[in-house]
């Protein structure tokens, strides 16, 4: 496949790090997709974005002569053309039991007390 600028294609997640995503093109072309190419918001999560086997459309904003190596942008792609198979909620979100905290709560207030109690003591 022949690449041009602004062209939009999909690219394959291969590789995720906290600065970009590592995308395989057709034809075993890879490119970058920087952090700063993602989004016009702060990221703090770039998984929120890809994680390794989804896919994503993306726009070419320049081609290495010497090797082909593609430098993609998410935002730039229209919200119209806009593609990924990336899931979010799939994404699993720790949970906590709901008496997770008990113990602080049942000792608190002892601690509480003798903090006090060390402060008016001098401690």
């Amino acid at each position: 496949m022949k690449y041009e600028l602004n062209q939009l294609v999909i690219g394959r997640v291969i590789s995720v790090k906290p600065y970009a995503i590592f995308l395989a093109f057709e034809d075993g072309v890879e490119g970058l997709l920087h952090i700063s190419e993602i989004s016009n918001n702060y990221i703090r999560d770039i998984e929120k974005f890809g994680v390794v086997g989804d896919e994503i459309k993306v726009k070419i904003l320049s081609i290495d002569k010497n090797n082909g190596f593609l430098r993609v942008s998410l935002k730039q792609v229209p919200p119209e053309e806009a593609f990924t198979t990336h899931k979010n909620e799939a994404r699993s979100i720790p949970t906590l039991p709901e008496n997770a905290f008990d113990p602080l709560k049942e000792n608190l207030n002892r601690w509480i007390e003798n903090t006090l109690k060390e402060i008016k003591e001098g401690n």
